[in-house]
């Protein structure tokens, strides 16, 4: 488990930024998981990763595309961290299956639709300004991932921790085998490395466009943050140098 200065240092954001962050969303955090025990959803290091992520952009409103809704329970808290970090949330989530859902009417835009050969599309309708894949299946976590890149967007990646990473590859599920589309088998972090290359595993990673940054938390979640749409890693790294020196 991390502390929060380890998870600003992973995610070389500046610490107060993320003290900040936790100590609005952990109460949320809490009082979901009171109502929501037995549900699969973020944790609170991972809740808060995101958040910190989105509150740092200094975007408001946020638009942000989810996959894989399930029960809800996900865009409940992004939904309500947001609003208790004074931005505006502007969420839409699809899943192939209507469950019962426990977020308010109205506060979060759901459909019931496989996008998985339409991706592009859905994200030049909705433009989000950050994209949340939380499906298991190849194709629509591959495909959206890579239209996403395209578009220059946040991506956050559920499910990528090393053991979830270590039972697929012994289970003999990778490469695909035809299992693509099984909700059991976990694909997040072979398509990241398929998408942004090998290096993705090491934690913290650089392309000539996005930083990719894995999160090992309880389930994990990867932060994948465009070079271009923000500072550079060493830009932040001389920005929380400067705050601890003041």
């Amino acid at each position: 488990m991390y502390d929060l200065t380890q998870l600003a240092g992973a995610l070389r954001l500046p610490e107060p930024v993320v003290m900040e962050t936790a100590a609005l969303v952990l109460p949320l955090w809490k009082s979901a998981m009171a109502e929501w025990s037995r549900v699969n959803t973020l944790d609170v290091v991972e809740a808060t990763a995101m958040l910190a992520v989105l509150r740092h952009g200094g975007t408001n409103p946020v638009r942000l595309l989810e996959v894989g809704t399930q029960f809800g329970v996900s865009a409940c808290i992004l939904h309500d961290g947001l609003e208790a970090l004074g931005i505006q949330p502007l969420i839409r989530t699809y899943d192939v299956r209507r469950e019962s859902h426990l977020f308010k009417p109205g506060e979060v835009d759901f459909r019931c639709e496989d996008i998985t050969d339409r991706c592009g599309a859905v994200l030049d309708e909705f433009m989000p300004h950050a994209v949340f894949l939380d499906a298991h299946p190849w194709h629509v976590t591959y495909n959206l991932t890579v239209a996403a890149r395209q578009r220059g967007l946040i991506i956050f990646m559920h499910d990528i921790s090393d053991a979830l990473w270590a039972h697929n590859l012994q289970s003999g599920q990778l490469p695909l085998q035809g299992h693509e589309c099984d909700p059991n088998a976990v694909w997040e972090r072979k398509v990241l490395e398929t998408v942004f290359g090998p290096g993705i595993h090491a934690g913290h990673y650089q392309s000539d466009d996005y930083v990719v940054d894995l999160i090992r938390s309880r389930l994990g979640v990867a932060i994948c943050r465009p070079l271009a749409s923000g500072r550079s890693s060493r830009d932040v790294d001389l920005y929380v140098n400067k705050v601890k020196l003041a």
